[in-house]
């Protein structure tokens, strides 16, 4: 087994650790967004070093924005392997996972404005409530305690 650490090494934010089994399945434990650190977060969050796509779950631990906040992201981006968490993680995922997308729309405008005046083409947010919302059907809530395989 490999473990490679991608976030939340020597920092807090951005919890993500890429678990290779010996058969080759890679495991994501946590997909967490950067937060903090101004424009500098926007390039960090959006540089994955390795295709969403290849990801065959994620494990997520708890639903704060620095575990669970590129999860909408990772789905834009072709992640289409289940989450696994509990069933309150998903809950709690539902409200926070849209909202963390509304206010991107919302800091995007202004990104944009400052962007514009510096004659700079506008950007996408990372992504939107709706995203936020849709990548919610990849989620998979297991029991507290519960034994389970992910394969």
């Amino acid at each position: 087994m490999k473990i490679q650490f991608i976030g939340a090494a020597r920092e807090v934010t951005g919890s993500k650790h890429l678990i290779t089994t010996v058969k080759g399945r890679r495991i994501l434990l946590d997909c967490g967004m950067f937060q903090g650190k101004g424009l500098d977060t926007d390039k960090m969050n959006r540089n994955i070093p390795f295709d969403p796509k290849s990801i065959d779950n994620i494990v997520l631990t708890h639903a704060h924005i620095d575990h669970a906040g590129l999860i909408p992201y990772f789905y834009k981006m072709g992640f289409e392997g289940s989450v696994i968490c509990t069933h309150a993680t998903r809950d709690l995922c539902a409200l926070m996972l849209a909202d963390s997308g509304a206010i991107q729309e919302h800091d995007i405008l202004w990104f944009n404005k400052k962007r514009a005046k510096h004659g700079l083409p506008p950007v996408e947010p990372i992504y939107t409530s709706q995203i936020a919302k849709a990548s919610m059907q990849l989620f998979i809530g297991v029991d507290y305690n519960r034994k389970f395989r992910i394969d």
